[in-house]
């Protein structure tokens, strides 16, 4: 099995996933991610330029001997998606599963992913596209904008340039900050609630295999909803999609649902699915299932925690033995992997 990693954090977690599974895996990741070579389910690593990964990456393949067919490819990160996706026609080794990149950059893309969700009836929060940040002012004078809001890049992956604005001071720092350089600019209704997630792997518009996770302080939980679920169903349907996905929500304070992006790739959290049984790796075509599942939605309603795995060890808690000794393992399976998503400061020291 080989990785192509772009993005070492989603890297981390397929890696900690892989681990988890019994996976043992060859990994080709851009320079920068020489710390991921420490996890325990790292085979052989080798470095190369981002730019070969995104432009050249059939012939990195072929250069370290993986095009065959008993090699699986699977990407960490939207760039190496995107690369894969490209080069999968002309592999001889398999690929996780290939859609076409106008249908998976309609699903990623925030702008068009709320307009796509407007289109299907699917709730989102009040959303405004601005072309550039001197657009703001002018938007913010319209008689239906209302604050707070969230201020985010439309092409760029993750939070970093998010932003929370409560009033239009706020939004008149934004605009006044050199610092603050994106474009084109998504901007809406700021939700009050908890975040939440449903994870996927779809073939051809139909999901194969999910589950909702919901994560605090206290825990994380795997909670079902068949609205969450009919949501990103429509969504799969819609786009023909195929390949792993990953859907931020808000759970308003109201109980209500709103559906804020899709990561159309693998996730960073993707460990967690081994808390509810699920051996991700296998669903995205590695090897034949083992057995046949009769349902498409993974469910624990249990809390899964330090604290609750102790008590389950004594039979004392919400978590049973098996459960406990599973979250257990999802820990001192992998110690650096777990030490490198708990303490990111670590990961400079293991680089060198």
């Amino acid at each position: 099995m080989v990785f192509i990693i772009d993005d070492p954090v989603v890297g981390l977690g397929l890696l900690r996933t892989a681990r988890l599974s019994g996976y043992r895996v060859n990994v080709i990741a851009r320079r920068g991610c020489r710390w991921l070579r420490w996890t325990a389910g790292c085979e052989e690593f080798f470095e190369v330029e981002a730019e070969r990964i995104e432009y050249d990456l059939i012939n990195v393949i072929r250069e370290y001997g993986f095009d065959q067919e008993s090699y699986m490819c699977l990407a960490a990160g939207d760039i190496a998606t995107g690369a894969l996706h490209e080069a999968a026609k002309n592999l001889r080794a398999g690929t996780q599963s290939v859609m076409d990149a106008e249908s998976r950059g309609r699903i990623s893309n925030k702008a068009s992913f709320a307009e796509l969700c407007t289109e299907l009836s699917l709730p989102i929060p009040r959303t405004w596209v601005a072309e550039h940040k001197r657009d703001l002012e002018a938007l913010a004078a319209q008689p239906d904008f209302l604050f707070p809001i969230i201020v985010k890049a439309v092409n760029v992956g993750g939070c970093t340039e998010a932003r929370i604005v409560q009033d239009k001071q706020a939004l008149t720092d934004i605009v006044h900050d050199s610092s603050y350089d994106f474009a084109p600019l998504l901007i809406q209704e700021f939700i009050a609630g908890e975040d939440a997630s449903f994870s996927f792997i779809a073939k051809e518009g139909q999901i194969q295999v999910g589950y909702g996770q919901l994560c605090s302080g206290a825990g994380v939980s795997f909670p079902a909803d068949a609205e969450i679920y009919t949501y990103a169903a429509a969504l799969c349907q819609a786009t023909n999609y195929s390949g792993p996905a990953n859907i931020d929500l808000r759970l308003g304070d109201n109980g209500a649902i709103y559906l804020i992006k899709c990561n159309a790739r693998f996730w960073a959290t993707n460990p967690f699915s081994y808390l509810v049984g699920l051996d991700l790796i296998a669903e995205s075509g590695f090897r034949p299932k083992v057995e046949v599942i009769n349902r498409t939605q993974y469910v624990d309603e249990a809390l899964y925690s330090f604290t609750n795995a102790v008590r389950g060890i004594v039979a004392k808690g919400p978590l049973s033995a098996d459960k406990a000794l599973r979250y257990f393992r999802s820990v001192f399976c992998d110690i650096p992997g777990y030490l490198f998503t708990q303490l990111p400061a670590s990961r400079r020291l293991f680089a060198l």
